[in-house]
């Protein structure tokens, strides 16, 4: 059986395998209970959101779901979890917000600007029916948005309470007005590497090119895997098609760099090194050349020079944190600029999820992305006066 199958076959997806989920998630509340008790968990989480950890834990860390049971697992929690308390859950409140669209060889949800001044003109401004022409108009600032989920899982609209915020952040303190391009990649194993990457590079090319987005007001966004992308597209973009512009700017949550070093897993995060292999090799079908290409493993590229200034947010916590932290290195003595912020006790993502980190750190970090936006967009007037 080949790796895509094996990691796409829900097998004994059963009582036992729930059974074994259920007595894995058990031991695991039992021992960050234990860990909390005594003090060993970071300062200022709470019980409830150490416990949300763990269960992330066991969806993300490879020890008891494979692949499309963690993505079945994920989707579940997408669906009614994260999308109710967005407010998407039902079709049409997506519909409302964002709008389906497709170009040649990539697809996503174009969300344009919604005025958040007050209920009443948000409310008037839903109403209003978009279409795919309006891909990057209305705004001064588009977002080119790439999800995470290790490569496997994950949907362009799992943050869209997040893009919802930094759209009213940056309205109502710096009066911008921003649009999301959320990219819909095809997950792996079914499409690896460079599946998602081509995708995400289509799509580039697409509001570059065909929808005429000056780069100079485009600013990349994407978490963990979604980093990877990001990095990797500006990448491809900068080696293979050098007369289209790179964005300003990218703004990178906990991006999975793909260190060639193993992990070395944090009792308080939920990446874990198993996990981590289990998604490279679905998405590299563990093929050396694929593992050692610069557009899968950023941390390789031969150089950084030239590439978009970069606001990076990293959990202290993490399992991550040492290879994002050698990438910060190789970036700033290559010429990169960066703007890092290090969160001390908080896990992977923590800068999106506040039922992990709390709804002081999201708000900080929605403040500085604001700040950081705002900054693109006055470069940019400041070429085009």
């Amino acid at each position: 059986m080949t790796l895509s199958q094996n990691q796409t076959a829900i097998k004994y997806w059963g009582p036992i395998a729930y059974s074994r989920f259920i007595l894995y998630t058990t031991a695991l509340v039992l021992r960050h209970s234990v860990r909390h008790v005594f003090g060993r968990t970071p300062k200022g989480q709470t019980l409830v959101q150490g416990y949300l950890i763990q269960i992330l834990k066991l969806v993300m860390g490879a020890s008891v779901l494979n692949v499309a049971q963690a993505r079945t697992m994920m989707n579940l929690s997408n669906n009614l979890i994260v999308h109710l308390k967005n407010g998407t859950f039902l079709q049409s409140s997506k519909d409302k917000w964002a709008l389906k669209v497709k170009g040649k060889g990539w697809e996503g949800f174009w969300i344009p600007f919604r005025d958040q001044s007050s209920k009443e003109k948000q409310k008037a401004d839903l109403k209003k029916k978009a279409s795919p022409t309006d891909i990057g108009a209305g705004c001064d600032i588009v977002m080119f948005a790439i999800h995470g989920g290790g490569m496997v899982m994950g949907d362009a609209l799992m943050f869209m309470g997040n893009y919802r915020a930094w759209m009213k952040e940056l309205q109502l303190k710096h009066n911008i007005k921003i649009g999301v391009l959320s990219i819909e990649y095809t997950l792996s194993p079914e499409a690896p590497f460079p599946g998602a990457l081509n995708e995400c590079v289509a799509a580039y090319r697409h509001l570059v090119e065909h929808q005429g987005v000056d780069p100079r007001r485009i600013v990349m966004c994407g978490d963990s895997a979604g980093g990877n992308l990001c990095l990797a597209t500006a990448l491809k973009i900068r080696d293979d098609y050098p007369h289209i512009l790179l964005p300003a700017g990218q703004v990178l949550f906990s991006p999975w760099v793909m260190c060639p070093k193993p992990l070395k897993d944090s009792p308080d995060d939920y990446i874990t090194n198993r996990g981590g292999r289990l998604f490279m090799e679905a998405y590299t079908q563990s093929l050396a050349k694929h593992q050692t290409s610069h557009f899968c493993s950023p941390i390789s590229a031969p150089s950084l020079s030239g590439m978009p200034r970069m606001l990076i947010f990293i959990g202290g916590v993490e399992t991550l944190r040492p290879s994002i932290e050698r990438f910060v290195e190789k970036a700033k003595a290559e010429g990169v600029d960066l703007e890092v912020h290090l969160k001390e006790g908080k896990a992977h993502d923590y800068a999106l999820i506040r039922d992990i980190a709390g709804s002081q750190a999201v708000t900080e970090a929605n403040q500085i992305i604001g700040r950081f936006v705002a900054g693109v967009r006055d470069q940019y007037l400041r070429l085009t006066a």
